[in-house]
């Protein structure tokens, strides 16, 4: 079966490497229909779009005006060929980088009950007054400048889903976000927001004095994530904790897609997600935000090591428990988490069992690596298909399910052959289109692009 395929452009560097008829050439013969953009475009800002907004973003730096002629002549072409265009730069993370110095932090739990601002390329709380309509103001600059673009993508604001601590600088930790953002957030939707971090801080406290005898004690019913913390944790509010997340999460995303429909109704919007085992601690319920927009992104991510990967997201889960509970079998551990995430790896019982499959100066890194055993096939089979066919039940319809697909985010480098089977299970449970962020230059990953677009 055949994927409809969309091709993610990083930046605008290849135009250095190819001409716009070569790379569309090239696209073409990969079968692809839909171009996600993600370099900075040319706007120069309109301070009426920013209004209700105290940011306002700078104008675009000399060497990107100087790509106008060449932006506009090639998304010209691509829609002589048919293609449809998306940006991902209006992110406000993502090529503005100067406004995200000026955007409330999110705010970290420390064990100790301290909170701390999270210092990170993406550390903007999502419940900061700024946040929404600074975005806004981007995607209006957009409708103005560049009528090609018919759409947007966003990838998070999101809850944080590991527990390592400083992890990425704490932006993805479990315990955000306990900032004055999310204080009134939570207190204009009514939850206890005191409660709420005492509830955390017992989870927390939970996490770093555990034994045998509390986690098999967790009750066969307790199936959902925020069931399992807060059966673990002995406190009904961790799940409180984690609708309030939710909640959260469901007014941003309800007021985005609605305020890219204000500007125009033909605009698109596609929002990014995590996949179904990660997706709920992050705080996207993905079935109550399925009818807010127009497709859904869950990051098909699965590489060791690295950011993001499911690989490297359960070792690290199970290496920080460890080290914070040094008595416990690590296979306890293990099952704790699979428990957690509602997986199980194959031929998986001990933090070797993981590591194998990357270098090990590289375990504990973000850096890329090529080597390292290649995993399992039951584990694509098996993991990557059900969570593909979980994601397609909770939205409902396989066309408005658009998975990211990417090799590595550091960690070790997915072989293409890995990508063919992670490709091959997601056709297996009932996907029909998919992003790649494919590199260009990369023959063996072009060639599996090029074997389901085709």
């Amino acid at each position: 079966m055949s994927l409809t395929t969309w091709f993610m452009v990083r930046n605008w560097s290849f135009f250095e490497q190819f001409s716009a008829t070569e790379l569309l050439d090239r696209l073409d013969q990969a079968g692809v229909r839909g171009l996600v953009c993600t370099g900075a475009l040319p706007l120069e800002p309109n301070p009426t779009h920013y209004v209700d907004c105290p940011i306002t973003p700078q104008a675009p730096a000399a060497e990107i005006a100087a790509l106008a002629p060449a932006i506009r002549a090639f998304f010209r072409a691509a829609r002589d060929r048919g293609m449809r265009l998306f940006t991902y730069n209006t992110n406000p993370h993502a090529g503005a980088v100067q406004a995200y110095g000026q955007l409330p932090p999110k705010h970290v739990l420390r064990p100790d009950q301290s909170l701390a601002a999270v210092e990170s390329y993406w550390a903007a709380c999502a419940n900061g007054h700024s946040f929404l309509p600074y975005y806004l103001g981007r995607i209006r600059d957009v409708q103005s400048h560049w009528p090609e673009i018919e759409g947007f993508i966003t990838d998070g604001p999101e809850f944080g889903y590991e527990i390592t601590p400083g992890f990425m600088n704490d932006n993805w930790s479990l315990f955000t976000c306990f900032g004055p953002c999310c204080q009134r957030a939570a207190s204009s939707a009514n939850y206890d927001f005191d409660e709420l971090k005492r509830a955390a801080s017992a989870l927390s406290n939970k996490l770093h004095n555990l034994n045998v005898a509390t986690l098999e004690a967790i009750p066969t019913s307790a199936q959902t994530a925020a069931e399992v913390l807060a059966a673990l944790a002995g406190d009904p509010l961790v799940e409180q904790w984690f609708a309030f997340k939710s909640a959260s999460i469901a007014t941003y995303v309800r007021d985005l897609c609605q305020g890219v429909k204000d500007i125009d109704p033909k605009l698109q919007m596609g929002i990014g997600a995590r996949l179904p085992a990660f997706a709920p601690l992050s705080g996207y319920d993905l079935p109550r935000l399925a009818p807010l927009a127009d497709f859904v992104l869950p990051k098909i991510y699965l590489w060791m090591g690295g950011v993001d990967g499911l690989y490297g997201t359960v070792y690290r889960w199970a290496k920080t428990l460890k080290d914070w509970n040094p008595d416990l079998p690590e296979d306890v551990l293990l099952q704790f988490v699979f428990k957690l995430f509602g997986f199980v790896l194959p031929h998986v019982h001990s933090l070797a069992d993981l590591t194998r499959h990357i270098e090990p100066p590289h375990q504990d890194t973000t850096t890329a690596t090529y080597l390292g055993e290649p995993l399992p096939r039951r584990f694509f089979s098996e993991i990557v298909e059900t969570q593909v066919r979980q994601v397609i039940e909770w939205i409902g319809d396989a066309q408005r399910v658009r998975p990211w697909f990417d090799d590595q985010h550091g960690g070790r480098v997915l072989t293409p052959h890995e990508l063919d089977l992670a490709l091959a299970a997601a056709v297996a449970a009932g996907l029909a289109t998919y992003l790649t962020r494919c590199p260009l230059e990369d023959r063996g990953w072009w060639e599996v692009t090029m074997k389901y677009g085709s």
